[in-house]
């Protein structure tokens, strides 16, 4: 008999439930397992203020493993200036992969993940202009 119930426990606390399944999105492309920088190179709109024509001051984000980021110009990268955050991402009700940005100061921002890879993003904003990034990873110096 014990071994009944014993079998019946595990069975039942066996069984897992989908909304405890983790998102198969690939977020160490994101974070790279500690921390990862993304600079904008291009964006879909013209008049975006957040593309620079001098290097020192193209934007970038910094994404952690631990759902923080740091928006920041690249000259600032390694201080504490810029904004900061958590970020989560999720899936729509239309299977979209989707980046929420929440700022430590209460803007919020949100990005449908339309490509990513070890060197590319490619973010669509649900924000403002609806405007289309690509970034571009921070590439090791050459020798």
């Amino acid at each position: 008999m014990k071994n009944i119930v014993f079998i019946a426990l595990l069975f039942l606390t066996s069984c897992i439930d989908k909304s405890t399944l983790n998102n198969s999105f690939p977020s160490q492309l994101l974070h790279g397992n500690s921390a990862k920088v993304w600079i904008i190179k291009e964006s879909s709109d013209s008049n975006d203020k957040n593309i620079s024509a001098l290097n020192n001051y193209l934007k970038s984000f910094i994404f952690y493993s631990n759902q923080r980021f740091r928006d920041q110009e690249l000259i600032h990268l390694g201080s504490k200036e810029g904004q900061k955050g958590i970020y989560s991402i999720k899936k729509d009700k239309y299977e979209k992969i989707i980046l929420h940005l929440s700022y430590s100061e209460g803007d919020r921002r949100n990005f449908v993940i339309q490509e990513i890879s070890n060197t590319k993003l490619t973010l669509q904003s649900l924000n403002g202009s609806r405007a289309t990034w690509e970034l571009s990873s921070l590439k090791p110096p050459k020798l």
